[in-house]
C-alpha cells in the first residue's frame, strides 16, 4: 500500500519514533529551526548555507534524511550535518525522478528502487574513478538502514555497502602529478610573481589591502580558507616591542579539530615582517570601519575580524552568531586570490595563461618548497596542521622533482614574464655609477675553470654589499650590466653549474637557489641583445 502523509504521521506514532522537533541546538550551542522543510544552518564559512529538504520528493526518504542530519548537527558539527545533506543530494538523490523515487510508493517499491539507485551511483563513481566521493552517503544509507528499515532501507544490502572498501580522498593527486593548474607553484618562476606583485601594490583600497593580506598569509602559513575567515585583528602580535626588529607571530584559529569552535584552539606562528606588514595596513584601513550591531534592540560593538565583509555574513546572521556576523566566508577569501591576480594580469610562465591561484595551491607550494629544503616530516606536519606525518608523505615524494630541466631557451623564454633584472644597462664605465672605482668593477669567473673570467657590469652600491657577486648581481637594482659584456657566456655556464650540482647532490634546493640568476642572465643578454639590434 502507498503511504501518504496521514499514514506516515501513523507509522511514527505506531513506532515511537522521535519526530523532527520545531527547533535543535547544533553541537556548537546555535539555535536551528527545523519546522519546515528550509534549514538555515549556523555555517558561517559559506555565504549560502541553507538545505532545502523540499527537493526529496519521497515522504520516507525527506523525513529520515532530516533525522540524519538532525543527527550530525547535534552530535558532530554544523559542517557535518550541512555536508552530509549535500553530499547525499549531489551523489543519490538528485537522481530520485529517474528511479521512480517520487510519489506515494509502498516501502517494498522504495526498498527496490533506492537500492538500484544506489547501485547506479556506486557504477558510475567506479567508471570516473571517483568512489571516494559516496562516502557519506553511504553513511547515511547505512544508519537509516540500521535505525528505519521499516521505511523501505535494506538492512541486507547495508551489509554489503559496510564491506565495501572505499578510498580515502585523494588529496595528493594534484601535488603527485605536478599539475600545471592545480599542483604546486613553480617556486623560481610562479611564486615570485605573486610577492613582486604585492611589493608594487601600492593602492590602500580595501579590497586591494585584503587581497595582498589574503594572498601573504596563504604563501606563508598554507592554510585552509576558513582558518582566515576565523582570524582577528588582534592575532596579530608584535612579541619584541622593546626591540628595533619587530619579530610577529600570528594566532590561526584551528578547523577539523572536532573542538566546537575554531578559536578555541589557537596555533601561534611566526610571520615574516614583510608579510606582517600587508597585515598591518589592512588593520589600519579596518579602523574606517564600523562592527555594530543592533542586539536587543542596543548597538553592541563586535570585535573586528581580520577580513571584515561590510555587508555582513548572512549566515552568521540568521544564526545569532554575532560573534562571525562579520566574517567574511572561504569563497570570499578565494575570491580574494584570483582577484589579485586578475588585477595584476599575472601569467604564468608555464601556461602562458592568467595563474591558476587558490589556497590549496599555496599550501602544496609551502609543502614541497619546505620539503625540497630538508624539513622534518614531523615539523611539516606542524607547520600544516596535521596531527599526524601520515599526510605529508606525498610532498617528500615530490620534493626530488619538483626542479624541472632548465635549458638556455627555457630561461629566456621564462624571461619574457619575469623581471629580476632591475638595474641600468650601460655601454662604458663614464655612465656608471661608481665607475672610477676599480674594486667595484664585477668579473664572472667559472667555477670549474678559474681562468674563464668575464667582465659583466659595474655594481653601484656605495655602501658595503652583502650580497654575494657575482650570483646575485643580476638581481640587484644596483648592477650595471655592461651592453658588450658576453653575458651569454655567463647564461650557459650557470646553466652547466645547476646541472652539475643537481646530479652531484640530488637537492632541489640548490637547483631552486641558481634559478631566478639564470633567468635575470637571460633577461640581460636579451635586452642587451635587443638594444644592440636597435642601435
Amino acid at each position: 500500500m502507498a503511504v501518504g502523509q496521514q499514514e506516515f504521521k501513523k507509522l511514527i506514532s505506531q513506532n515511537g519514533w522521535l519526530d523532527i522537533p520545531d527547533k535543535i541546538a547544533t553541537r556548537e550551542g546555535y539555535s536551528v529551526n527545523t519546522s519546515g522543510d528550509n534549514w538555515s544552518i549556523p555555517y558561517v564559512v559559506r555565504d549560502h548555507s541553507k538545505i532545502n529538504f523540499g527537493k526529496i520528493a519521497q515522504e520516507s526518504l525527506r523525513w529520515c534524511t532530516k533525522r540524519y542530519v538532525l543527527e550530525k548537527l547535534k552530535v558532530t558539527s554544523s559542517h557535518a550535518g550541512y555536508s552530509s545533506f549535500t553530499h547525499v543530494w549531489t551523489e543519490f538523490l538528485q537522481h530520485q525522478k529517474a528511479h521512480g523515487l517520487i510519489g506515494n510508493i509502498t516501502h517494498n517499491d522504495l526498498k527496490s528502487k533506492l537500492i538500484g539507485l544506489v547501485e547506479a551511483s556506486i557504477s558510475k563513481a567506479r567508471s570516473d574513478h571517483r568512489l571516494w566521493a559516496l562516502y557519506r552517503p553511504i553513511q547515511w544509507y547505512l544508519w537509516c538502514a540500521d535505525n528505519y528499515p521499516e521505511l523501505g532501507f535494506c538492512q541486507a544490502y547495508a551489509l554489503e555497502l559496510d564491506g565495501m572498501s572505499i578510498p580515502g580522498n585523494p588529496k595528493g593527486e594534484a601535488v603527485k602529478l605536478e599539475d600545471p593548474d592545480r599542483g604546486p607553484l613553480h617556486r623560481s618562476v610562479e611564486l615570485p610573481l605573486l610577492v613582486d606583485a604585492m611589493r608594487s601594490d601600492k593602492s590602500q583600497k580595501l579590497e586591494h589591502l585584503q587581497q595582498k593580506a589574503a594572498v601573504a598569509l596563504s604563501i606563508a602559513l598554507g592554510r585552509n580558507p576558513a582558518n582566515l575567515t576565523y582570524l582577528r585583528e588582534t592575532d596579530l602580535v608584535n612579541v619584541t616591542p622593546e626591540l628595533d626588529e619587530s619579530c610577529y607571530i600570528i594566532k590561526m584559529p584551528r578547523i577539523k579539530k572536532r573542538q566546537i569552535n575554531p578559536r578555541d584552539d589557537l596555533l601561534e606562528e611566526h610571520l615574516d615582517p614583510e608579510f606582517a606588514g600587508y597585515i598591518k595596513q589592512l588593520i589600519k584601513a579596518n579602523r574606517s570601519i564600523s562592527t555594530t550591531i543592533k542586539i536587543d534592540g542596543g548597538m553592541v560593538e563586535i570585535e573586528k575580524p581580520l577580513f571584515i565583509n561590510p555587508r555582513k555574513n548572512r549566515a552568521a546572521m540568521s544564526a545569532g552568531m554575532y560573534q562571525d556576523c562579520y566574517n567574511m566566508t572561504s569563497e570570499g577569501i578565494s575570491n580574494l586570490l584570483r582577484a589579485f591576480v586578475k588585477r595584476h594580469i599575472i601569467v604564468s610562465p608555464l601556461t602562458d595563461e592568467l595563474l591558476h591561484i587558490s589556497t590549496r595551491r599555496l599550501r602544496y607550494t609551502l609543502a614541497t618548497g619546505l620539503a625540497a629544503e630538508g624539513i622534518s616530516k614531523r615539523e611539516l606536519a606542524r607547520i600544516l596542521d596535521h596531527t599526524d606525518t601520515q599526510h605529508v608523505q606525498v610532498y617528500f615524494e615530490l620534493a626530488g622533482n619538483i626542479v624541472e630541466h632548465l635549458d638556455k631557451a627555457t630561461a629566456k623564454g621564462f624571461a619574457k614574464y619575469l623581471n629580476y633584472f632591475k638595474g641600468k644597462v650601460i655601454d662604458d664605465d663614464s655612465e656608471a655609477v661608481n665607475g672610477d672605482r676599480d674594486d667595484k668593477h664585477l668579473a664572472f669567473i667559472d667555477e670549474t675553470n678559474p681562468a674563464d673570467q668575464t667582465e659583466i657590469g659595474v655594481c653601484g652600491e656605495n655602501a658595503v654589499c652583502h650580497l654575494d657577486p657575482p650570483y646575485s648581481c643580476y638581481i640587484c637594482p644596483k648592477f650595471q650590466p655592461y651592453r658588450h659584456a658576453d653575458h651569454e657566456h655567463v647564461l650557459e655556464r650557470l646553466l652547466a653549474d645547476r646541472d652539475t650540482r643537481m646530479k652531484k647532490y640530488e637537492n632541489a634546493r640548490l637547483g631552486i637557489q641558481l634559478d631566478q640568476v639564470i633567468v635575470a642572465v637571460a633577461q640581460v643578454a636579451e635586452q642587451c641583445k635587443l638594444e644592440t639590434a636597435h642601435a
